[in-house]
């Protein structure tokens, strides 16, 4: 799809309470590492403080969609949000923009870094992927609803761990061939799984696996 189409083409809602083996991340983890052996500044990871994530969410509740940008900064990949009411591709004048550290982004600096992205490790991994991914998006209730998962557990969290992967077919998971078939769909795809983080002394994301954030769009 070329980059005209997909601006003009509205964000798929994704729903990423599937939780994902942890045999499966390790494949998809292991594919990501190989793009990052051949395209300088990719991340393996990001951190989002939960306290940070959950007042934005708080700050923004009557706005629908979160998206989650790829951008470029000083030659590395980082991850923009931004709050929205529609639920297209082009960033939008009356969208709110920051920094995955909660920090606020004016709009001209971020559509600046979404195009340096674009231009620069967008384009290799494009031609390494075949695909343009740019952002993915979801609703305020579906990032609520995990964090209540999230909660229920009695379990004090502190942290989102963002951990970077790239699709590719796998039969790891027989039981779901509906989940299979979709990282078939998604091959070579790149995007990222999230884990709660819980114990801040050693920053392990034991005991919950991580969840599937789906692929990004367009």
């Amino acid at each position: 799809m070329d980059l005209k189409k997909s601006q003009e083409k509205g964000i798929d809602e994704i729903n990423f309470i599937k939780e994902i083996k942890p045999e499966i991340e390790a494949l998809f983890i292991k594919e990501y590492q190989k793009l990052r052996s051949k395209i300088n500044g990719l991340t393996e990871s990001f951190s989002l403080d939960l306290k940070t994530f959950k007042q934005l969410l708080s700050d923004n509740q009557n706005k629908a969609y979160c998206k989650f940008y790829y951008l470029q900064k000083d030659d590395f990949l980082h991850i923009g949000l931004s709050f929205s009411d529609n639920d297209q591709c082009p960033i939008k004048t009356d969208d709110v923009f920051y920094s995955l550290e909660g920090d606020v982004i004016k709009d001209t600096d971020f559509a600046a870094m979404v195009t340096a992205f674009k231009e620069g490790i967008g384009a290799q991994l494009q031609k390494e992927t075949g695909e343009e991914d740019v952002l993915t998006a979801y609703t305020l209730k579906n990032i609520n609803d995990y964090l209540t998962k999230m909660e229920r557990l009695k379990l004090t969290v502190y942290a989102l761990k963002f951990n970077m992967w790239q699709y590719c077919p796998t039969d790891l998971d027989q039981e779901d061939a509906v989940l299979t078939a979709e990282f078939t769909i998604r091959n070579k795809r790149i995007s990222f799984c999230v884990h709660a983080l819980f114990n801040e002394a050693s920053s392990t994301f034991d005991p919950v696996p991580g969840s599937d954030l789906g692929n990004l769009r367009p």
